[in-house]
């Protein structure tokens, strides 16, 4: 057995802290839960190990349980039932799903006093810290309705987002598959026989037609380094993208790309816009929530120029000259939160940037794939009218023989 040092709340809601003895912390929880306390952290050899972490913390839900359950959260608190109440309700409507399992740990450690963004650190796995942040910032100010409806209009928002795209994509996606399949068909299946017919008549071969014929022996008699390389290279990618400054100067290059790259730039933009709003509204102070942003933009350029404006402000720098310093950041961007600094309403000016980027995102996406679209089926007539007419300049060469 093991000599465990502890901190627990007990039934009065009081932090307490003792030393037991337990053959593991599973057993140390039980035996403090017999009387009325619940474990939160336990130490054995210097080591400290979260109690609640160890056996709930690999749960996960969907996205849109997640959302169900801050739109709930709103109404009921707003509709003014208390918290533990308010959990034990939604426990039991959410009963045998993810989040119904989740939202009853919730309940369970609200109901002994354990403030509840303590308690949501305990699934990460479904609460960002994001989310943990707004709720303790809504636990101090007492704006929890307000908090869980930001959040909800959030998810809700960035839900919708991503099924445009994905049905934004599902007809590129198809007319590429069918598109190399066509290719792939061609050059290995229709222009290894027509060689074979034109060695046989002994023809001289036009140099469109050796240039496919060159690309049809790569095709044919290399396709197991193109496999290999096909799925090397994302793996390569992957590793490669572990390093800070290459995962940096990928994500810029993407940000550069012709016709998509200013799609992922304002993706990442309001990411950050809708983030940092949300929480210094909240009550989140300005270095925390920058802090938090980093992780949220899902661009690691952007990440990147976001600690160095953190480390101005800290440093007492505005961070619309913080911003300014990054070319990342647009000067429409700067000159509104500039405008939020100076005027003393910096939450309105984040809000102001997020809803133009979630106004004009939408739009880019329907621009984008529209000439996207046009591109994939111009590329495919490309390839397959280059291959016909390899095919139809040796015939001719034939007929003119003749």
């Amino acid at each position: 057995m093991s000599l465990f040092h502890y901190k627990a709340f007990n039934s009065a809601g009081e932090t307490i802290s003792g030393a037991l003895e337990a053959e593991s912390v599973p057993a140390l929880e039980a035996r403090l839960r017999t009387t009325g306390s619940w474990l939160l952290e336990a130490r054995t050899g210097g080591q400290a190990v979260a109690a609640a972490e160890t056996t709930v913390s690999r749960i996960s839900a969907r996205r849109r349980d997640a959302i169900v359950f801050f739109v709930q959260m709103s109404l009921l608190l707003r509709a003014g039932i208390t918290l533990p109440h308010a959990l034990d309700r939604l426990a039991d409507d959410l009963e045998d799903t993810a989040m119904g399992e989740v939202v009853r740990g919730l309940a369970g450690q609200v109901s002994i006093g354990v403030p509840l963004h303590v308690a949501m650190q305990t699934f990460p796995r479904v609460f960002s810290r994001q989310v943990v942040a707004m709720v303790q910032a809504g636990e101090v100010s007492g704006q929890m309705p307000e908090v869980f409806k930001s959040l909800s209009d959030y998810y809700e928002w960035f839900d919708g987002l991503m099924a445009e795209i994905r049905q934004a994509l599902i007809y590129p996606v198809i007319v590429i598959f069918a598109a190399t399949g066509l290719v792939l068909l061609l050059f290995t299946f229709v222009v290894p026989r027509f060689v074979t017919l034109l060695t046989d008549l002994s023809l001289e071969v036009p140099w469109l037609t050796s240039v496919v014929m060159s690309i049809s022996d790569v095709l044919v008699g290399g396709w197991p380094w193109i496999v290999g390389t096909a799925l090397g290279a994302p793996i390569a990618l992957r590793i490669a993208l572990r390093h800070p400054a290459f995962g940096r100067a990928f994500d810029r290059k993407l940000m550069d790309m012709p016709v998509f790259g200013s799609l992922v730039a304002m993706f990442g933009l309001s990411r950050f816009a809708n983030n940092l709003g949300m929480l210094y509204r909240s009550g989140v102070p300005l270095l925390k929530g920058l802090e938090i942003c980093q992780k949220l933009v899902g661009n690691r350029a952007i990440e990147h120029a976001l600690e160095d404006v953190r480390r101005g402000v800290l440093e007492g720098t505005p961070m619309s000259k913080g911003l300014a310093r990054h070319d990342v950041f647009p000067g429409t961007l700067v000159t509104m939160i500039a405008t939020g600094e100076s005027s003393g309403n910096l939450d309105e000016a984040l809000s102001g940037v997020a809803q133009y980027y979630n106004a004009i995102i939408p739009r880019r996406i329907k621009v984008v794939f529209a000439i996207f679209n046009p591109a994939v089926m111009l590329t495919l007539i490309g390839v397959v009218g280059t291959v016909a007419l390899a095919v139809v300049l040796p015939i001719l060469q034939l007929w003119q023989m003749r």
